[in-house]
């Protein structure tokens, strides 16, 4: 507790129903075939494995990766754990496991075997400076708002 102009302040904020509101936000319907499979996949990915067990497959994961586009960590773990919850899954990760998960994927890139390649790009949402914008404004950075372009041919 600390004093705000001499009075006594008292946080009112309720941060687990906070956190709770942040997880739990919608719902949709999806065709979950892929994952009939779950158990056999584990059972590969924990084979051999030392330590803590692997309880969600690499497949979901990559699953998850394309909701990762469009929704937080928060929310995905409100999706799986709803999915969970109508027994479509059997289990579902917390956010700091997706994050972790996610983290540690490696993308599978299949590169086209042409003998050349043409490259284009545009750069105008190319950021090229960490500068924080209030600085920028306040201060001016010439440097900052400049467009890289990079191209090929």
């Amino acid at each position: 507790m600390s004093a705000r102009w001499g009075k006594p302040y008292h946080d009112h904020r309720d941060w687990p129903r906070y956190n709770e509101s942040l997880v739990v936000r919608g719902e949709f319907y999806l065709d979950l075939g892929q994952f009939r499979t779950w158990d056999q996949e584990l059972a590969v990915m924990n084979r051999g494995k030392r330590g803590g067990r692997y309880l969600i497959p690499e497949s979901f994961v990559r699953w998850l990766v394309i909701w990762k586009q469009l929704i937080d960590y928060r929310g995905l773990e409100g999706i799986t754990r709803k999915m969970a919850e109508l027994r479509l899954i059997p289990t579902y990760p917390d956010y700091t496991t997706l994050w972790h998960r996610l983290h540690r994927l490696t993308p599978a890139l299949k590169m086209p075997k042409y003998s050349e390649l043409e490259l284009a790009s545009d750069g105008t949402g190319l950021k090229t400076s960490n500068a924080g914008e209030y600085r920028i404004f306040r201060y001016g950075d010439p440097d900052a708002r400049q467009k890289k372009h990079v191209g090929g041919g």
